[in-house]
């Protein structure tokens, strides 16, 4: 399939689209003819090139075209998604912008509804520049609000530690994210540098020393922090319930304290840092006092509110408990949250009015349910509720990958808020498992299909190899071991495209047997997608 997409003499995709000329393969033709029929609003005309494949076309047939064609009767001219070659050169030739439009057919009418919001490229098909432009939105508008934040601080739009970054908590700006390292106190120094780095690298604006409860380490706190602070310019709270912990935390310039509540509060009025950050919960640990009525918590985090402003506190964060689903229940929680912002709206109480915090790993952590999507409901949530700050981890396998998503979640629904849409659309979108286009199902005689219903598990060894295959999410790569019939090993192969290691690997002679080549294939590829997913890998038996 292939687009040309033609505005004569201009040197951007500002103006109005309406005249298009789409040039396809012989395979995409029909399919493309059918899929325009559905398209309202332009002039589509469909050239079929004399190639059967578009991903083929080359500078020399679009050429010809322009010989058969007469392009100055467009506004629209658009090579595939699948060229290779960079159209610039013709461009220039012809004084004609010449773009690439999207890779796959079924996406011909998503990028028709944007034809005229994007800037197509000469490079890059249009399907990506559509992901593109979702996510230049969202630093444009991040920017613009955060100068409205920073002309505004006070108790609902302040930073966190401004000498050491310029993340803020703040109505006007998306809620930043902690990643939890549980029971980080009980890691050794390795396993947290590999934990932090990825959680940096996974978006995390915040790293949290979860500390072991009824276990307190205060000076592997010190650590700890040294330890971070060495290696890497992020944000540091910490976890922990604990009065020692969290003053060894203070004394280590801790960014953000989670959290004092009624039991342990008075250990940190006397303190003279009074602008940390610091969340309050409507409990009190030390008696067990865990109120469940929506009222109760958000009484019991105003008059908590009340008493830490009154000994000049600063920051505070109010944390009215979100719950796992089922049981105790989520509905419940999220009552307390909803009912703290009707409350706090009121002029009685406006002025205690603090940003929330959302623990979402307390839902996705409980959930066997994969979590891309609960974290998409959840960071929706959290738009609509006004939420301040999220907090997750990735502490089981079935998480891994979690706090990237939140982030793209994140920047989704930030962008849904601001334009007053529901979540899509947006340029942004975080599908896995499955998508919003569909496939166009091709023509072909049915009386030529070769049907396949029994199942072929027959194995044939091979002579000469073995492979036994891995993957590291932490590093995002794919290990390919290579050992002999003795359990020697040959080769180590690493890397993290599949089609690109198989064909290394075949290009290395260690078999010419044809079922070994399939299978290696079809491993390699189960493995890449687990890679992308996040999902743990466990390879077939050979």
């Amino acid at each position: 399939m292939i687009f040309l997409y033609h505005l004569k003499k201009k040197n951007c995709l500002k103006m109005s689209i309406k005249n298009i000329l789409l040039i396809t393969g012989q395979q995409g033709y029909p399919i493309i003819k059918s899929l325009i029929e559905t398209i309202k609003g332009f002039n589509i005309d469909v050239f079929k090139a004399p190639i059967s494949i578009s991903a083929f076309i080359s500078k020399e047939m679009v050429e010809n075209i322009f010989q058969k064609v007469n392009p100055n009767k467009y506004d629209l001219i658009m090579l595939p998604g699948f060229v290779q070659w960079d159209s610039s050169t013709l461009e220039k030739k012809y004084s004609i912008l010449i773009r690439k439009g999207p890779e796959f057919a079924s996406d011909i009418p998503y990028i028709m509804k944007n034809i005229n919001k994007l800037e197509l490229s000469t490079k890059i098909p249009a399907n990506r520049l559509l992901r593109q432009s979702g996510e230049k939105e969202f630093q444009k508008l991040v920017a613009q609000n955060l100068k409205i934040a920073k002309s505004n601080l006070n108790a609902l739009n302040f930073y966190i530690n401004e000498k050491r970054s310029n993340i803020m908590i703040s109505t006007y700006l998306p809620p930043p994210i902690i990643a939890e390292i549980v029971n980080c106190t009980e890691k050794n120094d390795d396993s947290i540098i590999k934990k932090v780095k990825h959680y940096i690298n996974s978006g995390a604006d915040i790293i949290d020393l979860g500390c072991v409860a009824n276990k307190p380490r205060p000076e592997r706190v010190r650590e700890i922090i040294e330890l971070i602070r060495k290696e890497f310019n992020i944000l540091i709270s910490i976890d922990s319930m604990d009065t020692n912990e969290i003053l060894a935390a203070i004394d280590e310039d801790i960014d953000l304290i989670l959290s004092l509540d009624f039991g342990n509060y008075e250990d940190f009025l006397c303190i003279k840092k009074k602008d940390i950050p610091i969340v309050l919960l409507p409990t009190n640990i030390k008696k067990a006092i865990f109120p469940r009525k929506p009222e109760d918590r958000v009484n019991n985090l105003i008059e908590i509110t009340k008493i830490m402003r009154k000994n000049g506190f600063t920051k505070l964060i109010a944390d009215p408990l979100l719950e796992t689903p089922i049981s105790p229940g989520i509905c419940n929680s999220l009552e307390a949250y909803i009912l703290y912002n009707k409350k706090t709206s009121l002029k009685e109480y406006e002025k205690l009015k603090l940003p929330l915090f959302f623990g979402i790993s307390n839902v996705v952590e409980l959930m066997d349910v994969d979590s891309i999507g609960i974290n998409g409901i959840l960071s929706s949530i959290a738009m609509e509720l006004n939420i301040g700050i999220l907090f997750t981890t990735e502490h089981s396998t079935k998480l891994m990958g979690g706090v990237a998503e939140l982030k793209e979640c994140v920047k989704l629904n930030y962008l849904a808020k601001w334009r007053k849409t529901p979540p899509i659309n947006q340029g942004i979108t975080m599908f896995k498992a499955k998508g919003k286009t569909s496939d166009v199902f091709p023509q072909f005689d049915l009386n030529k299909i070769i049907s396949i219903e029994e199942v072929d598990r027959k194995y044939v060894p091979d002579k000469n190899c073995y492979f036994k295959i891995s993957i590291d999410h932490y590093l995002k790569k794919i290990y390919v071991l290579v050992y002999n019939l003795k359990d020697e090993l040959l080769n180590v192969f690493s890397g993290n495209d599949s089609e690109t290691l198989g064909k290394r690997i075949i290009k290395e002679n260690f078999t010419k047997n044809l079922y070994h080549i399939n299978y290696l294939g079809r491993e390699l590829k189960k493995a890449e997608i687990c890679l992308k997913l996040g999902k743990p890998y466990i390879q077939d038996e050979e």
